[in-house]
């Protein structure tokens, strides 16, 4: 079961819930399903664990998760598993390395999976991480299953979150699922890498905004098939929060301030409700210092909108917001930086300093985890 938090009215993104599906201890992607995917075929992992937590619009039907036990050296090899998920994001589900696993109804709902990448036991057995999923289609699946031996010996953090990092690098501005492999012998070893982009592939439209502390752009991702996408990290942290918000039709009355954090948002499921920010820089040495601009929210999740520390941000709309939150911590004289400040409207508007440098990944990781 996951844990939620759900913010307070003194907040310019009120009764936001925060779905604490991980403890942000190991890396992260979302797989974003347009309303007509369907898979096709079983997949096997040796080294990746899965842990998947499943999000749809209001009334989705849950997940049907098909999976079998292949691991060679297991009691209970060839065991069929067959589990229905909730899509509201309030259960997660874990397919350690050797299960192979075929899902239904994942139409319009999206994927989040807080993985770990284990090795083999044994040194001189050959495995990559970019290299790790077998697929076998669903009849010949259930015909017969593959013998896996699964790898044991769970990669150090930081390892994880560079092989994370390395991904999400290869993805950024969009790249396929298709894409060309490099091979490269260095050091008598032998490495792969994803090299291509989907240049050639529809981009999603990025609003220009004004404010110098406020920018969109396309994040990182991948395309899958059916207009579906797997999004990688958009932060060297590796970090994410999973947010729903019941969008309110008029203003609230704060605004949120982040003194400390630069924000990365971006919607999460394929159709998102309409929704626009009101945005007001009041950082210091900001040469837009003072203006105010309306922005309409992404609706594409490849798209994302970085709000740098000082910027004031309320929302208003219609429906139901599914978002992710990345963000950076930026140092401060305190002890502990100040993330976030409540700002009622109407009244006189704070000015904030410029934030001190970005903060080292393992030190916003364990702040995460509190």
């Amino acid at each position: 079961m996951t844990k939620t938090r759900t913010t307070g009215t003194g907040s310019g993104l009120p009764g936001a819930r925060r779905i604490r599906s991980s403890r942000n201890d190991r890396p992260h992607h979302y797989m974003v399903h347009s309303p007509h995917f369907a898979y096709e075929e079983y997949a096997v992992h040796r080294g990746q664990y899965d842990r998947l937590s499943f999000y749809g619009p209001a009334g989705s039907e849950p997940v049907t998760v098909h999976m079998y036990d292949c691991r060679s050296d297991s009691p209970e090899y060839d065991r069929k598993l067959q589990v229905d998920v909730p899509a509201d994001g309030s259960c997660v589900l874990a397919v350690p390395p050797g299960y192979a696993h075929w899902f239904e109804r994942l139409g319009s709902v999206t994927t989040r999976n807080d993985y770990s990448l284990h090795a083999p036991a044994d040194p001189s057995t050959r495995w990559t991480p970019f290299d790790d999923n077998a697929t076998y289609a669903v009849a010949a699946m259930d015909r017969a299953r593959p013998q896996v031996t699964a790898n044991t010996v769970e990669l150090p953090t930081p390892a994880q979150f560079l092989i994370s990092k390395a991904v999400s690098r290869s993805w950024l501005g969009g790249a396929t699922e298709q894409g060309v492999v490099a091979a490269a012998e260095i050091g008598g070893e032998l490495h792969r890498y994803f090299i291509d982009r989907d240049l050639a592939g529809q981009q999603p439209e990025v609003v220009r905004s004004e404010l110098a502390t406020v920018t969109a752009g396309v994040g990182s991702y991948q395309s899958i098939r059916d207009d579906s996408y797997g999004t990688g990290s958009n932060v060297d942290n590796g970090l994410a929060d999973t947010m729903v918000l019941d969008v309110p039709a008029a203003w609230p009355r704060y605004f949120s301030a982040h003194p400390n954090l630069t924000l990365k948002l971006s919607p999460l499921l394929y159709d998102n409700p309409e929704m626009e920010l009101q945005l007001i820089d009041r950082r210091a040495d900001s040469p837009t210092f003072g203006a105010v601009e309306v922005l309409p929210f992404p609706r594409d999740p490849r798209v994302v909108l970085t709000i740098e520390p000082g910027v004031l941000l309320r929302a208003r709309g219609s429906g139901t917001l599914h978002y992710r939150v990345e963000y950076e911590v930026h140092g401060a004289s305190a002890r502990m930086p100040e993330l976030f400040v409540p700002v009622p409207d109407g009244g006189s508007l704070p000015t904030f300093d410029a934030p001190g440098a970005a903060l080292a990944d393992e030190v916003v990781r364990e702040l995460a985890y509190q």
